[in-house]
């Protein structure tokens, strides 16, 4: 029998419900395993050992935060010792933008179908060399969207306050909030196919469409074209962004001659003065500079999407 193992977020209060629903739908056809986190990075952890290990479908349960510590565990093994892994995500978390973009159900009898149907397909990661935040080099992956200067102090807003009223509610303040107090950056960004120099209130690198819990910002995003979709906001307002909300709720390109879409295999990002924060998969990883490039169909990944 194939071996399904689930990575679940110990804070989710329907963890043991999840775990219930998942013998339920699958002891019949599959050898089952649980590791629950219970600590910040114990979701890397829990991937590393299991693709260290051995199992056949390796599941994140939770949200952007989850899936990227997995994906995170999961890279640090070399891709000849996981290449018949399978990799899923069942989003149930309180952010699951990477799942818009696939389409992902929260409901185990999905998952089964995805597994039953061999809904797989051969998917990008990201890769990101920069400093953490005490200076140290360091290498961080991500599977939906990574980016500098306001995304990322919006991060930084949402990863230190509450979510009492959702998910959706506090990104909204948190990016309100940092509008009204940040001050734009100057960077320079450079790759075979983008240039630009200047300030940027924000540039997001995309594998897929949506952060900010819905906000479509990369409608050009495909997670296996092996090209990162680029969007970049220079002389753009509070007001710009209230007045355009609704479309990037509906993924719409937005006309407006301080945006820029584009695209690149890899670049390297720089300061001009005073650095900011990066962030990938909604969480504050470092700042700048950076490198980052696009691994080309690196994993195989449960989804109906093909593009």
């Amino acid at each position: 029998m194939k071996k399904i193992t689930f990575v679940l977020h110990g804070k989710h209060l329907r963890k043991h419900r999840i775990q219930y629903e998942a013998e339920k739908y699958l002891e019949k056809e599959f050898v089952t395993d649980y590791f629950i986190t219970k600590t910040s990075k114990s979701a890397e952890d829990f991937a590393e050992k299991i693709a260290n290990s051995g199992t056949d479908y390796l599941i994140a349960v939770g949200g952007d935060g989850t899936m990227h510590e997995v994906i995170n565990g999961i890279m640090h093994v070399p891709k000849n010792q996981r290449e018949n892994l399978i990799v899923g995500l069942l989003p149930v978390g309180s952010g699951n933008d990477f799942a818009r973009t696939l389409k992902l159900s929260g409901k185990i009898s999905y998952l089964h179908k995805l597994i039953a149907n061999n809904n797989v397909i051969d998917m990008d990661i990201g890769k990101i060399d920069c400093k953490t935040l005490d200076g140290n080099d360091t290498t961080v992956y991500f599977t939906n969207i990574a980016g500098v200067g306001l995304d990322a102090e919006v991060a930084k807003r949402v990863n230190e306050g509450h979510k009492t009223y959702g998910p959706n509610i506090a990104y909204y303040t948190a990016t309100v909030k940092s509008f009204l107090n940040y001050r734009k950056k100057q960077i320079k960004v450079s790759s075979a196919d983008f240039y630009y120099e200047g300030n940027v209130l924000l540039l997001s690198f995309a594998n897929a469409k949506y952060f900010g819990s819905g906000l479509g910002i990369a409608p050009h995003a495909k997670v296996n074209d092996g090209k990162m979709a680029l969007t970049l906001a220079g002389d753009v307002s509070l007001f710009d962004y209230l007045k355009n909300v609704g479309k990037l709720k509906k993924c719409a390109y937005l006309k407006h001659p301080g945006i820029v879409y584009g695209e690149a295999e890899s670049m390297s990002i720089e300061p001009i003065g005073e650095s900011c924060y990066i962030e990938a998969d909604g969480e504050l990883v470092g700042k700048l500079p950076l490198n980052v490039s696009l691994l080309h169909k690196e994993i195989k990944f449960l989804t109906e999407v093909k593009e």
